[in-house]
């Protein structure tokens, strides 16, 4: 996107030179200010060259106006995707924990493994977009950049430490077995618990951050991609999601496509 703003602008620079040579031209068919006309060379040829060159530019000039302006709405569209998908998955991972914490059964070890990867994989996608607007007063390129410098290698280092779940799941089944018990990891277990409640406590930050910095964007763009709605639907359907357990599975009837 970059390349794209940088012709632009160089195309404009050499417009306006183009465009003063050729209004020079036109004053001196008028005014006689330099005589041209010879055997070889005369006002006409140079400002039909000139005139030609600057039509030309005009035309050379839209077409990367127009191509810039779809780069950037896709780009727009692009970054509002990743951050909306990015704070979905904070929210599975949070509604996990919780589910988790309520319902006292066995905690998995890969409660929040998939969700976790997909928000690396989303937090990789935003730190690699190339947003560089006209304009350098632009709040959506502000919160990119903030987010490159200051959020990205934050969030990669609390992903990673979520990983901390599988740890405490291991140290309790080891807490377990030495205490002649049963390695069965609920959410009651101490380190397990400890560790659901953090990864909640650190999500829910998140996910005030995501949801501000969202906001943010979608009302630079005029509300376009209606976020407010879009979270509502999302947390609803969060807050609403029941675990279902191994029984619920085998008396559900088969899924025929």
């Amino acid at each position: 996107m970059s390349v794209s703003v940088n012709t632009i602008k160089r195309l404009m620079a050499v417009l306006i030179g183009v465009f003063a040579i050729t209004y020079f031209i036109s004053l001196n068919m008028e005014n006689h200010y330099i005589i041209l006309n010879t055997k070889w060379l005369s006002n006409d040829f140079l400002f039909a060259i000139s005139g030609g060159t600057f039509a030309s530019l005009v035309v050379v000039l839209v077409c990367e106006i127009i191509k810039y302006r779809q780069i950037k709405i896709a780009t727009e569209g692009a970054l509002f995707s990743y951050l909306a998908n990015l704070y979905g998955q904070f929210l599975i991972i949070k509604g996990n924990c919780t589910r988790t914490l309520k319902s006292h059964n066995i905690v998995s070890d890969n409660l929040i493994q998939s969700t976790c990867d997909n928000s690396m994989m989303l937090v990789d996608y935003i730190n690699g977009i190339d947003y560089s607007p006209y304009c350098k007063n632009n709040i959506i390129k502000d919160i990119l950049d903030q987010f490159k410098k200051e959020k990205y290698s934050t969030l990669k280092n609390v992903l990673i430490s979520f990983a901390n779940l599988r740890i405490a799941i291991r140290e309790d089944s080891i807490i377990l077995l030495q205490q002649g018990k049963r390695d069965i990891v609920t959410s009651d277990c101490r380190n397990t618990q400890g560790t659901l409640n953090k990864i909640k406590s650190q999500t829910s930050t998140i996910l005030i951050y995501l949801d501000q910095i969202i906001s943010q964007i979608d009302n630079g763009l005029q509300n376009k991609y209606n976020w407010q709605s879009l979270k509502k639907t999302m947390d609803t359907y969060q807050d609403n999601l029941e675990t279902k357990t191994l029984a619920d599975y085998m008396n559900e009837d088969l899924v025929v496509f």
